[in-house]
């Protein structure tokens, strides 16, 4: 942990023991807002009194305002069409805990909205969102649960919303194959719980399933940025008395997510002091791991996180040469269909898309192993 992280990890969450403070203001403010931690840290700060320059403190003031005034805007949209759509959805990811777990809808920057659907209410809800003024970039002949695409994203002229609509938990992002299969998406439905958007009636997944599908999602992005990271902390301290640590651990098996719910948790526990039962990262604790998740963890241990070193995890976890290289050549060349909704394109590149892939996909493994150190520790 550098000592501006830990600078920012001490104000954020005054158990932690860090390092003395930094004494860079325009690197902390970096720092933070690289991680998206800004408007936590400028809260956090002014609830402390810590005496932050006038001209930093006026500019991340700003943010925050403006970051809330967003927020509340795109959550009012959402709720304008919860209203609309006949059947149910389950809210996903950062709008899921805008309205559940944080306390100010200014302390967390929203993307796009994450909504969870049934596959056999896409086309109704398709239909809703085209009447309402929304449009995807892409169409799809089919809505069918894939191992690759399993999702669009609808825009709106003048509005702040961009809704990413899935119909499977897993979404475009490889290697979701390898446990896509695994996780038990009638069993996500049937415990999910009530949430309300604004008045409006949603469904957010139950706590054991949150906490599964955010460290999923964080292992996707390599923990590139330290939200994923604080989002899991804030479920496990918002949802202390109905978090059920036997289920996590029995469906975290079950869905194939045990590594990357221990290494989410590790990182939780590491950075911002989460309260984990130390029974519970013993018995997640990976017994034998190739030289891959070895080095992965010696990454993550470092504080180097990069998008795609969730490869090595992967690649490390798949047993038989055969099937390792079949995790290769699909991370290399997924069908083609699918880039063309993965890639924004202009037609005549089309030809040469999956060797445009490929490539760029290959110079950053090759760019990854060229940092593989002599010697690191397991």
């Amino acid at each position: 942990m550098n000592k501006t992280l830990g600078y920012i990890f001490q104000i954020l969450n005054p158990v932690l023991k860090t390092r003395d403070p930094c004494t860079s203001w325009s690197e902390v403010v970096n720092t933070s807002q690289n991680e998206g931690l800004s408007f936590l840290f400028y809260r956090s700060a002014i609830k402390k009194n810590i005496n932050i320059p006038f001209s930093i403190k006026q500019s991340l003031k700003q943010e925050y305002i403006y970051n809330w005034g967003r927020n509340i805007r795109i959550l009012e949209e959402l709720a304008a069409l919860l209203r609309v759509f006949k059947n149910p959805v389950i809210v996903l990811k950062g709008a899921a805990l805008l309205s559940s777990v944080y306390e100010d809808f200014g302390l967390r920057m929203l993307g796009d909205v994450d909504i969870l659907v049934r596959p056999e209410d896409v086309l109704e809800i398709d239909k809703v969102l085209s009447q309402s003024g929304y449009q995807s970039d892409h169409t799809l002949s089919f809505y069918r649960v894939t191992n690759y695409l399993n999702s669009l994203v609808y825009g709106k002229n003048g509005s702040p919303l961009l809704l990413h609509l899935h119909w499977h938990l897993t979404n475009s992002a490889l290697p979701n194959y390898i446990y896509a299969e695994k996780i038990n998406m009638d069993k996500l439905w049937k415990e999910a719980i009530p949430l309300k958007i604004r008045e409006s009636d949603a469904l957010c997944l139950a706590p054991h399933h949150q906490l599964l599908h955010l460290s999923e999602h964080a292992m996707k992005h390599s923990y590139n940025t330290l939200i994923h990271v604080w989002d899991i902390h804030q479920v496990i301290n918002h949802r202390k008395e109905k978090l059920d640590w036997e289920r996590v651990c029995t469906e975290s098996g079950e869905f194939q997510l045990k590594g990357p719910l221990f290494y989410s948790l590790w990182l939780s526990k590491e950075y911002f002091g989460t309260c984990v039962p130390p029974e519970i990262l013993e018995f997640l604790r990976p017994r034998h791991k190739g030289m891959g998740e070895r080095f992965f963890f010696y990454l993550l241990k470092k504080g180097k996180r990069r998008e795609k070193l969730c490869w090595l995890f992967y690649f490390s976890n798949i047993s038989g040469w055969q099937k390792k290289m079949k995790f290769v050549f699909y991370t290399l060349f997924p069908p083609r269909d699918i880039l063309l909704h993965m890639e924004d394109i202009e037609n005549g590149e089309k030809s040469f898309l999956i060797w445009k892939v490929a490539l760029r996909r290959l110079r950053k493994a090759l760019r990854l192993l060229g940092k593989v150190p002599q010697e690191y520790d397991d």
